[in-house]
C-alpha cells in the first residue's frame, strides 16, 4: 500500500469548503521567559486564571471527540508551564498531530530527550536576530541568544522537524535575511523548493490595547527591501505581486470576510474558545458552554455582522490583501470598523507595485 505524506492529507482536508474543527491553537499561557518589545501578549498574563492540567486534558478530550486533528501548543511560551510535558504527552496519546510554538529558551535536556523519543509533528521557534546584540535587544533577556542558538542545534541533532520564524521589526530589519541564510545552512534548505524559514511583518497592539508594539513596525518599502535581500524571499514576493489578487465574494456590507474560523479555532489560557486569538467576540467559556455549540453555533454568527458606519474599509478594492481586520482595528483604534492608516499605506504600496510589475 502506498504511504502518502501528511502534507497530502492536509491539502485535501483544507481544500474542502466545510465547517469542521481541523486545527486548534491552544494558548496554554500568556507568560513567557522573554519580554519582547513587540509582543501582543504582554500585560495579559494572569497565572491564577489559567486552566490547570486536568482542565486542559478535559478540553483535549472534547476537541478530539469533535474531530480535531492538528494541535498547536502556543502562548506566551507554552514551555513555561511545569506541566507542559504532561499535557503534551496526553495530546500525543490521543492521536493529535502536535506542533509546538516556542521561543526555544525553555527547552531543557529533559524536554529535548522526550521529544527525541516522542517527537512533535513539528516545532517552531521565533528567531529575531542573528547576533546577540540584536536578538537580546528584542527579547530583553540576557543570555537568551546563546541558549536559543544551542537549543536549535540540539533539536537538529535529535532530528526534530524544525521551522524558524522571524518578525520584521525596526530593530532587526538588517538581519532577517541573514537569519534565513543561517537557517538554510543549518537545516539544509533547498533554494526554490523547500526551506524552513518564514517571516512576518504584521505587528499590532497588545491584547490589552497597549500601542507600544506598533512603534517597531516597518514601512512597506522596508519590508520589500528585506525580501529582495534573499533569492527565495524575493521570488515569493514577486510571485505574490504577479498573481491575481483575491476579490470579495460576499457582499461588501459584511464586516467579516475571514474564513479561517471554518477549520481553525483558538482556546486561550482561561479556557475561552475563540475564532480568532485577537478578539473575544463570538467566544464562549468552555467551562460553561460545549465546544460543539461554540464552534458550530456561535462562530457562524460572525457571518451576519454588517458595517454600521461608512468606513472606507467597507468598499476598499484592496480589502482582501490588506492586513486590516475588525479585531486589529479594535485593538488599534477602539472601533472595529475604523481604518488603520498603517495598513492603508501597506495596501496602497502593494497595489502600486502590482500595477507597475504587470505593465
Amino acid at each position: 500500500m502506498k504511504t502518502l505524506p501528511v502534507s497530502y492529507l492536509e491539502s485535501r482536508l483544507f481544500g474542502q469548503d466545510t465547517h469542521f474543527p481541523l486545527i486548534g491553537q491552544l494558548e496554554l499561557t500568556y507568560r513567557c521567559q522573554f519580554d519582547c518589545r513587540h509582543c501582543y501578549c504582554k500585560g495579559s498574563a494572569d497565572q491564577k486564571k489559567e486552566l490547570d492540567t486536568s482542565e486542559w486534558k478535559e478540553i483535549l478530550d472534547k476537541i478530539k471527540n469533535a474531530g480535531c486533528l492538528w494541535l498547536g501548543f502556543t502562548g506566551g511560551d507554552p514551555l513555561v508551564r511545569p506541566d507542559f510535558l504532561e499535557i503534551y504527552s496526553y495530546a500525543k496519546k490521543k492521536g493529535f498531530l502536535v506542533t509546538i510554538l516556542t521561543n526555544g529558551y525553555g527547552l531543557t535536556n529533559a524536554l529535548l530527550k522526550h521529544f527525541a523519543q516522542s517527537p512533535p509533528y513539528s516545532l517552531e521557534i521565533t528567531l529575531n536576530g542573528i547576533t546577540r546584540k540584536t536578538f537580546e535587544a528584542i527579547t530583553q533577556k540576557k543570555g537568551s541568544w546563546i541558549r536559543v542558538k544551542q537549543n536549535i542545534r540540539e533539536l537538529k541533532a535529535r532530528k526534530i522537524l524544525l521551522y524558524i520564524k522571524s518578525n520584521c521589526l525596526t530593530l532587526n530589519a538588517h538581519e532577517v535575511a541573514k537569519v534565513k541564510r543561517w537557517v538554510d545552512e543549518l537545516l539544509g534548505g533547498v533554494k526554490g523548493q523547500k526551506y524552513y524559514f518564514s517571516y512576518d511583518y504584521d505587528i499590532f497592539p497588545g491584547l490589552n490595547r497597549d500601542p507600544t508594539p506598533c512603534e517597531y513596525r516597518l514601512s512597506p518599502q522596508a519590508v520589500a527591501k528585506i525580501a529582495f535581500q534573499d533569492p527565495d524571499l524575493r521570488k515569493e514576493y514577486q510571485d505574490f505581486l504577479c498573481g491575481e489578487f483575491p476579490v470579495l465574494v460576499r457582499p461588501k456590507k459584511f464586516l467579516f470576510h475571514c474564513s479561517a474560523w471554518k477549520n481553525q479555532f483558538f482556546i486561550d489560557p482561561c479556557g475561552k474558545l475563540k475564532f480568532c486569538q485577537l478578539t473575544d467576540k463570538f467566544s464562549v467559556d468552555l467551562k460553561k458552554v460545549s465546544f460543539k455549540k461554540g464552534f458550530y453555533e456561535v462562530f457562524p454568527r460572525l457571518l451576519k455582522e454588517e458595517f454600521k458606519t461608512n468606513s472606507k474599509c467597507k468598499t476598499c478594492s484592496g480589502r482582501l490583501i490588506c492586513n486590516w481586520c475588525p479585531a486589529k482595528a479594535y485593538l488599534e483604534t477602539g472601533n472595529e470598523e475604523n481604518p488603520v492608516p498603517y495598513y492603508c499605506a501597506q495596501t496602497e504600496y502593494t497595489l502600486k507595485q502590482n500595477k507597475a510589475i504587470k505593465k
